[in-house]
């Protein structure tokens, strides 16, 4: 009876609500508070403690909170029903456990949380809940339970995921990363080893990345890494068809949750990408730690492209030839720099964010009111090594961004350079050094 008063007051002021509930989360650009900021080096060393939580979402009870914004955003009111449905993981907070999903299209579906206990029994009944926000279910909590799955019937079959615990009072992490997928079939583990240390001399702690396609040679230095504790994997296995491309979105909401309460801030960024600081004197970290705006929940990273013409190496033949390939010291070809909030890159803080897209938030949380902020290039700048013939880009897309500047040559920052082909030297070397 509840459910169908709140059905009929949604429909009688459907008006009112797109006149005043729609603007504040819409995924339009023009309707987001946004500005450019500069941050000051902050000497605050206080530990950072996660504000208390509620069970409301913005004065609701968050399922039908969840199922409001599904009508506002998508117009469903009926739930659909699918024949099938693949889980990706599971992570518990402190009011929900929220499961991820790979099932493409399934947006305002019919699903059921089933609850596991330690010894593999199924705690109470199935629970109803429904796909939205994109590749997400949202779950009620219930005591006792160790693992959770998601079946398409009441009482049908399912399997059982642990639960990745999200209940923490503070961040593990001051600075992640969710590097997107791996996908494709060029060679990536001299661009992955780069990546890693780059990112790592900014002050990044911890990296995220799915996994779709890799060789066998490329995860030698990825299981490496995460031999190491700073590299965790999912992967994607195909269930339903999709270019290889699509998998972005599946990462992006997975990882989101992730992330979560694990991680201050987390940059989301892809494998070809150096985020640096240019004028700014400190890392990436540094930076993070001294934003004091905690309306502030994402801070949006401008593009320069740098032309990518050939593919990486197959194999590791050295030090001289890994030096020759390795992308900050192989191109420089580099267009202008791109105008605000054109194909940014994000880091944000994903206790905020309720729902992502590639190159911004597309919906926060109501309850802080957050906003995106413009980091200026005179502090810190993406570095982009686009490749010109993957998705035909050069064709596609270059003479768009040409409209920023003429080409002209630039150079990883020469403070770092020097650091950071040592790094990848010995990284290489004590992967791929000794002849099988």
């Amino acid at each position: 009876m509840k459910t169908l008063l709140w059905l009929f007051i949604v429909a009688a002021s459907s008006t009112l609500m797109m006149l005043f509930v729609y603007p504040i989360f819409s995924f339009s650009k023009s309707s987001k508070e946004f500005f450019e900021i500069s941050v000051n080096i902050s000497n605050n060393s206080t530990p950072f403690l996660w504000p208390s939580s509620s069970y409301m979402i913005g004065g609701m009870d968050r399922f039908e909170w969840y199922r409001k914004q599904m009508y506002l955003k998508e117009k469903i009111i009926k739930l659909k029903t699918t024949s099938n449905i693949s889980t990706l993981s599971a992570y518990e907070f402190e009011h929900e456990i929220t499961v991820t999903i790979t099932s493409k299209d399934r947006m305002g579906f019919r699903v059921y949380c089933r609850y596991m206990d330690e010894s593999n029994l199924e705690v109470g009944e199935p629970f109803k809940s429904f796909t939205y926000p994109e590749y997400t279910v949202a779950c009620q909590k219930r005591f006792g339970t160790r693992k959770i799955g998601l079946s398409v019937e009441r009482n049908g079959e399912f399997q059982s995921f642990p639960l990745i615990n999200r209940m923490l009072k503070k961040p593990k992490y001051e600075l992640s990363i969710c590097i997107a997928p791996l996908y494709g079939s060029e060679p990536k583990w001299l661009m992955f080893i780069e990546m890693i240390e780059h990112y790592k001399l900014q002050g990044v702690q911890h990296f995220y990345t799915h996994i779709h396609n890799a060789s066998i040679y490329d995860l030698k230095v990825i299981n490496d890494y995460v031999g190491t504790g700073e590299l965790e994997i999912h992967y994607l296995l195909e269930r339903d068809r999709r270019t290889d491309d699509h998998w972005q979105m599946v990462h992006i909401a997975d990882c989101v949750v992730w992330s979560r309460f694990e991680s201050r801030w987390t940059i989301f960024a892809d494998l070809d990408e150096r985020i640096y600081m240019s004028n700014y004197i400190g890392t990436i970290r540094r930076y993070v730690q001294s934003v004091d705006n905690e309306r502030i929940g994402s801070l949006k990273f401008r593009q320069q492209w740098v032309l990518k013409t050939e593919q990486m190496p197959e194999k590791y033949e050295g030090e001289e030839e890994l030096t020759e390939w390795m992308p900050t010291h192989r191109w420089h070809n580099s267009t202008g720099i791109g105008a605000p909030g054109h194909t940014s890159k994000c880091i944000i803080d994903t206790s905020k964010v309720f729902v992502m897209w590639v190159h911004s938030v597309s919906q926060f949380f109501p309850d802080g009111n957050y906003i995106e902020a413009g980091v200026k290039p005179t502090d810190g700048l993406v570095r982009h090594y686009r490749d010109q013939s993957m998705g035909n880009w050069g064709d596609k897309w270059l003479r768009v961004v040409l409209r920023f500047g003429v080409l002209r040559n630039t150079d990883y920052p020469k403070s770092l350079i020097e650091k950071l082909t040592e790094n990848v030297k010995r990284k290489a070397e004590y992967v791929y050094g000794v002849v099988d």
